[in-house]
């Protein structure tokens, strides 16, 4: 059995097509052996019973004869016996075809105390044979034949009543060790045959019912390899069919999805970038239109004065309700939950069977409108990844709207004052108000900019049991930095609804900001991915602060993988030259993201606070809460810059893994 398995075990190393052509030689190697021992077996027992027969035959015949002989003469006469054995006895009077293979060679009469009354020998060559104990003289026949013998031996008594006194030992030529060899010969024989040629038709049948598999195997390689535009026809109606059929509809959604992706980013840094309200609107209606593929839709926005929806936008308004009947709308907005129609004109909030939709555009717990998609043009119903992706569009056309409402209200205003507080409450609304909460983990976050709005930034976003944490800051200050800062958030949290991958991530923020990027402006950042499951930090960098690590033996690690800030290169270079990095976190390790507000301020002797007295600072104060550790750092550096305006944006994020006994 051990023997069998590793047999079994042996092709698991090879290729599939290989492996189903030694799994199908081993089981008809098997399956051939067996069928071919169980027939010679059968044969050589046919061929044993046949021989015993004949021998029995000849053993019958010559007692039969013997007997009479005797009943006759009263006595065993030599000279009567030897005629007829010599010349009488299975032999044929004529010439013919036939040819008795059974007449015996030696005869050997034993009385009944072992002595010998006759012997007949048909050569000289034959041994003669002595007396035996009578003991062992059997009282029926018995036949023997030794393995590597040529005769069969029988043995028994001459009359089983007595009346033919004594026992006779008979020997007769036999063919049966020249037959067995022969019958083994032939099957070995025929079973090569058909080995050899089971061997052609599985090597030709695999090849033929594996072409399938091996059109998926290359495809799949290629769409791994980055070219996700492959499909594979589909020759059966069996399972490795369906298996193409699947695999074909996977690229297709796949293919799908990145085009959605790709057409979405453009459309976020777009709207991003508008800040006039009515420019704003029309790109939103033509960004729903393309995305959605509906014939009719209407943009609603709420008035803050009496929270009506007013219509701000419509297209094909003549398929949709009027909009004092549009209850729809009202709906998604009252339950901050888009809304969806179905047929029979039902309203559910459950994405299926979906004919129409109401988006609510939500911005933090301000409610900012409502966006109404009618059927599509093609009265299809809308699919689950289309759903998604208007969904997600909405979040960010909120934040758009938001942002362009909150700039005409400072342009109708005194523009300079009005324009720093309203920028610093976009982009406070966009920063994290409380850390995520992981289980065996601390997270503490803060920014202070320098003037009212600055550049620098830090974010959480939970995905899939992965926490994902950022922090950068984008050279220069006031609102041009922030509103870059809010476009690369926005394609940030749009990429990782799609990529778990902190460097790809980066690479395709880079890809859609570089080119929009004044040339003296480029953004830095720090992208770490927390798998709390196996406790691993996975970090890629942007030319921003190196990321620390403290031990608690006090040992300080920092992680610095190589990368260059957002904007700075080519995106052929900006992708080539960014790496990541991981590390695995320890009990009571503490991990710093911080900005250079922090290490380059300066007291007011132009002092800078420096990363070494940052560093001294965490590890005399490790025994804190990591709340206590962030009021700790700020405190002290208040103090060291103390008589001195802040000169720059400072930001902080610290991250502790807890102890057990604390987790």
């Amino acid at each position: 059995m051990n023997i069998l398995s590793k047999l079994f075990r042996l092709p698991l190393k090879l290729g599939f097509f290989k492996k189903i052509t030694v799994h199908i030689i081993i089981v008809t190697l098997f399956t051939g052996v067996a069928i071919t021992a169980a027939t010679a077996y059968q044969f050589r027992r046919d061929i044993y019973r046949l021989e015993y027969d004949s021998a029995y035959l000849v053993y019958a015949a010559t007692i039969n004869y013997l007997a009479g002989h005797y009943h006759g003469r009263g006595e065993y006469v030599q000279r009567s016996i030897d005629f007829v054995l010599r010349q009488k006895f299975l032999r044929l009077d004529y010439d013919g075809e036939h040819d008795i293979s059974h007449r015996p060679t030696h005869i050997v009469i034993y009385d009944d105390l072992g002595r010998i009354l006759y012997e007949y020998r048909d050569s000289d060559d034959i041994k003669p044979a002595g007396p035996v104990d009578p003991e062992t003289l059997p009282a029926v026949p018995v036949l023997e034949h030794q393995p590597f013998s040529s005769v069969i031996e029988v043995i028994g008594p001459i009359s089983e009543d007595g009346r033919a006194p004594g026992s006779i030992l008979i020997q007769i030529p036999t063919t049966i060790r020249l037959q067995v060899t022969q019958l083994l010969s032939r099957s070995l024989l025929i079973m090569l045959l058909v080995l050899t040629a089971t061997i052609v038709m599985s090597i030709l049948f695999t090849r033929q019912v594996l072409a399938p598999i091996r059109a998926l195997t290359s495809a799949t390689r290629a769409a791994h390899r980055g070219d996700p535009y492959q499909s594979v026809p589909v020759v059966t109606d069996d399972e490795i069919g369906e298996l193409t059929d699947t695999f074909n509809e996977m690229t297709l959604s796949v293919n799908r999805r990145m085009d959605f992706m790709h057409r979405m980013q453009e459309w976020t840094v777009r709207i991003g970038r508008q800040l006039d309200t009515q420019r704003l609107f029309e790109a939103l209606g033509e960004m729903f239109e393309r995305m959605s593929m509906a014939d009719s839709y209407r943009l609603y926005l709420q008035n803050p004065d009496t929270d009506k929806l007013e219509v701000r936008l419509e297209y094909g308004g003549e398929d949709l309700p009027k909009p004092e009947e549009d209850d729809l709308a009202r709906m998604a907005l009252q339950e901050r939950w888009t809304m969806y129609l179905k047929a029979g004109g039902i309203p559910d909030n459950e994405p299926v069977d979906v004919l129409e939709l109401a988006i609510p555009l939500l911005s933090g717990k301000h409610r900012v409108g409502v966006i109404r998609i009618g059927r599509k043009s093609d009265r299809s119903l809308y699919d689950e990844d289309t759903l998604t992706i208007l969904q997600t569009l909405a979040q960010h056309a909120s934040v758009a709207i938001d942002n362009a409402n909150l700039y005409e209200r400072l342009a109708a205003q005194e523009r300079m004052a009005q324009e720093m507080t309203l920028a610093r409450q976009i982009q406070q609304s966009m920063l994290p108000r409380t850390a995520p909460e992981i289980a065996g983990y601390a997270i503490v976050g803060g920014s202070a900019p320098a003037l009212e709005v600055g550049g620098d930034y830090f974010d959480y976003v939970s995905r899939d049991g992965q926490c994902y944490m950022l922090i950068g800051d984008v050279s220069g200050k006031g609102v041009p930095a922030a509103l870059i800062m809010s476009i690369v958030r926005a394609l940030i949290h749009t990429y990782l609804e799609f990529e778990t991958s902190p460097s790809r991530v980066l690479c395709n923020v880079n890809r859609n900001i570089s080119a929009d990027l004044d040339p003296e402006m480029f953004v830095t950042m720090s992208h770490l991915q927390l798998d709390p499951a196996h406790n691993r930090l996975l970090v890629a960098r942007a030319g921003h602060e190196p990321v620390m690590i403290v031990h608690e033996n006090g040992d300080v690690e920092n992680l610095a993988p190589r990368g260059t800030a957002l904007g700075m290169l080519e995106v052929t270079d900006f992708d080539e030259m960014l790496e990541e990095t991981s590390c695995d976190l320890r009990e009571n390790d503490t991990v710093l993201l911080y900005t250079d507000g922090i290490t380059e301020a300066q007291n007011i002797e132009q002092e800078e606070f420096g990363y070494d007295r940052l560093e001294a600072l965490v590890k005399d104060h490790m025994h804190l809460s990591v709340n206590d550790l962030y009021d700790t750092i700020i405190s002290a550096l208040r103090h060291f810059t103390e008589g001195v305006s802040q000169s720059d944006d400072i930001t902080l994020v610290i991250l502790r893994r807890l102890k057990s006994k604390d987790a």
